[in-house]
């Protein structure tokens, strides 16, 4: 059947689907993603304004400082005004961008500001971060309320704000469902107020049945990322700030919001010669069509927020996972498979379970005594004789790179660092004292701690020839900083921790020049403009982990990250059947696949999903528009396109549910140019047909799927003048 989506599944305003009216009027130019004049000089006029080289927007953001912060009573907007600042600019880099320094001194308070100011050439964005030093001779105030972004956004035409923002990685089955939510309490009263706090966190993750009220890692609950829409444009926001961060928006009527984001737990005396640091902040531009803005801002994340080697983009690995408490012998076994079935994966990925002295074999996360071993990052005697060599040798002499799953900031007391250097670490306990057996946190704040780490992971790559460092956290660090924390200086040991932590894969990266890190905490609980440009989020979800995670789910959380990320992993999970439509479903540029085949049935089967993950690998660093619009409806499709505007092609991925008895859809595929002639490819057939863009933009283009739990993925491409 013909299937047109009805009017209520969407708001045009959101744009989050994509629909048309059959003879309608349609767009002469297709969507783009590219930035506009206009908003360009929106932002060039906004950074101007904060270099002091010109006047403010009027009405439109807060003519200030977009930053600010307390020394006991005294605010910042005191002394760091714009008017007062020294500063220094540099040239453009490379890496097309330029910084601008902003300094103050204050007389009163002896405290030095410095505002880092970055622009990113053809992007209507820019980023800062804070640093505040005391210059004094003796302890500061309590410096506190030290807010990142501080400013006000303001409608040009009034209109109600709309604020779009996704979920985190609480290992649920609606990790990254993205929410879009309307600025007012209700039809009388044109105001509202979302906070992203601790409390309301917590509130809000016990009423979604989450067990993770007290994570404070940057995206356990949210996303740092806020795209705030305010009639015809809006401004996207982003946080670089792995640990707690605090956000509100705050719409007062008329279309006139506040937003302030930052660090959440500090409140401490500096002392002398001290310095600390804000979050980093991005504000982004945009006019026109919310996906536009998101679109924006994907492309700027893979410009300026993805790992590179020598100036080029790390490619995310098509990876096939192998538990790492396996023995050597059968790792080796199953990488001769690999070779036998001419499967092509890019990295061989050894997962945990592999270091240690533990007895008790493991062949799954839940099986072993590999957990209690954290800490002791030796492989293991009894099941890899001391070393890893044997599986890198095999990897590398198939084709692969080799990626290693290590855990340096967790221990449990009893491996022998711990024994040796119990002041590496922290306890969690009010009395500091060690009980055996503890779970206990690597304090990378310490310089000691933080060289043991990097001696240990430099030592594992250099020793098993690593290509790929996955570096997991499976802790909550919060509960260890603030019970060591000391009077007086409130927030300060996850100041330094954090810190540590940059430093720690910055040490790897200059020792590695050509090291790839994957950035995994308990899935994705640590993604943020600080730690996106060193390590790709390829372990998005821990919620894989389990039996019971559904194709569906996956199909969910890629809807929501997408909007955000255009490089992340899913996996397809070893204890589920093969199949096309779970393959589809975990689709995406960093998929891992479950290597646990014993069939050549299944081993073919991996071979087809890991060849077409390949094929349809580059479309994802393309701009993303949603087709459909309803996550976590079990009888709904999921439905989205991928397109590369400079090169004029893209993919269709359409996916019918089990519950779906819908036979067809038909979309409006925005990026189609009318009038261009198009080639369709349907990937499962290699069937081929061209079709004319203003047929498609005039009628739709109907996507059929025969049976339920079914799916397509089609291909399509601009038709070359000969």
């Amino acid at each position: 059947m013909r299937h047109l989506l009805p009017a209520h599944l969407f708001a045009p305003a959101t744009m989050l689907v994509s629909a048309f009216a059959c003879g309608a009027e349609m767009p002469v130019e297709p969507y783009s993603s590219k930035p506009t004049a206009s908003e360009m000089a929106f932002s060039e006029q906004w950074k101007r304004f904060i270099l002091g080289q010109g006047a403010a927007s009027p009405g439109r953001y807060l003519a200030d400082l977009p930053f600010s912060f307390k020394c006991g009573e005294r605010s910042s907007r005191e002394w760091v005004k714009i008017e007062t600042a020294t500063v220094a600019s540099g040239a453009w880099q490379d890496d097309k961008t330029r910084t601008h320094i902003l300094s103050w001194k204050d007389a009163q308070t002896a405290l030095a500001c410095e505002m880092r100011l970055t622009e990113f050439r053809g992007f209507p964005a820019f980023q800062w971060v804070v640093h505040v030093r005391n210059d004094g001779l003796a302890d500061s105030a309590k410096l506190h309320d030290f807010w990142g972004i501080d400013t006000s956004w303001n409608a040009a035409d009034g209109s109600m704000p709309i604020l779009h923002r996704s979920v985190g990685s609480p290992a649920h089955e609606d990790d990254y469902q993205l929410m879009s939510e309307v600025m007012h309490n209700s039809m009388w009263d044109k105001r509202r107020r979302i906070p992203m706090d601790t409390p309301t966190n917590a509130r809000w993750a016990q009423t979604h049945a989450y067990h993770l009220p007290t994570d404070k890692r940057s995206s356990a609950v949210w996303l740092p990322f806020f795209n705030y829409q305010t009639g015809g444009d809006g401004l996207i926001t982003g946080l670089g700030w792995s640990g707690a961060w605090r956000a509100y928006f705050d719409h007062q009527g008329g279309g006139n919001s506040t937003i302030l984001a930052g660090v959440e737990n500090f409140d401490s005396i500096l002392h002398p010669g001290e310095t600390v640091r804000s979050t980093l902040n991005l504000a982004l531009y945009w006019q026109g069509e919310m996906m536009h803005g998101q679109n924006l801002f994907r492309r700027l994340v893979l410009e300026h927020y993805s790992p590179r080697i020598e100036g080029k983009l790390v490619e995310p690995p098509i990876s096939g996972v192998v538990w790492g408490g396996i023995p050597s012998q059968e790792h080796l076994d199953i990488i001769g498979k690999i070779k036998e079935y001419e499967i092509p994966f890019d990295v061989y990925w050894f997962d945990a379970g592999w270091y240690g002295t533990g007895v008790v074999p493991s062949y799954t996360v839940f099986e072993g005594d590999w957990g209690i071993m954290a800490g002791d990052w030796r492989p293991n005697p009894n099941w890899h004789h001391g070393t890893l060599k044997p599986v890198s040798d095999a990897a590398h002499a198939a084709g692969m790179k080799f990626l290693v799953w290590v855990e340096p900031c967790r221990a449990l007391h009893g491996r022998p660092i711990t024994l040796e250097h119990p002041e590496y670490f922290l306890t969690g306990n009010a009395d500091g004292k060690i009980r055996d057996g503890q779970t206990l946190l690597l304090d990378l704040g310490k310089p000691d701690a933080r060289k043991w780490a990097v001696d240990v992971v430099a030592g594992l790559i250099k020793d098993y020839d690593i290509d790929w460092y996955e570096e997991d956290f499976n802790i909550e660090p919060n509960p260890y900083l603030e019970t060591a924390a000391v009077a007086d200086r409130w927030g300060m040991n996850e100041m330094r921790f954090i810190e540590g932590h940059f430093a720690f894969w910055d040490a790897l990266r200059q020792r590695f020049p050509r090291l790839a890190i994957l950035n995994c905490a308990s899935g994705g609980r640590r993604i943020d403009l600080e730690t996106m440009p060193r390590g790709q989020p390829l372990w998005r979800s821990d919620y894989n982990c389990w039996p019971e995670a559904t194709p569906e789910s996956t199909q969910d959380q890629s809807y929501g990250i997408l909007h955000w990320l255009p490089i992340q992993g899913s996996m397809i999970r070893g204890w589920s059947v093969f199949d096309t439509y779970e393959a589809r479903c975990a689709l995406s540029p960093g998929m891992e696949h479950a290597v646990v085949a014993k069939t050549r049935e299944e081993w073919l089967q991996i071979k087809a999903n890991v060849v077409q993950a390949k094929r349809c690998k580059k479309y994802f660093r393309g701009d993303y528009y949603p087709l459909t619009s309803q996550q976590r409806n079990p009888a709904a499709w999921t439905a989205y396109q991928l397109y590369l505007p400079e090169e004029q092609e893209g993919m269709i991925l359409a996916l019918r549910r089990a519950q779906s008895d819908i036979r067809a859809m038909t979309f409006d595929l925005v990026t189609i140019d009318p009038a261009q002639q198009w080639t369709f490819e349907d990937y499962d057939s290699g069937a081929t047909w061209v079709v004319s863009g203003k047929a498609i933009r005039e009628q739709g283009f109907e996507v059929a799927i025969a049976n339920r739990r079914g799916s397509r993925l089609i291909l399509y491409s601009a038709v070359r003048a000969p």
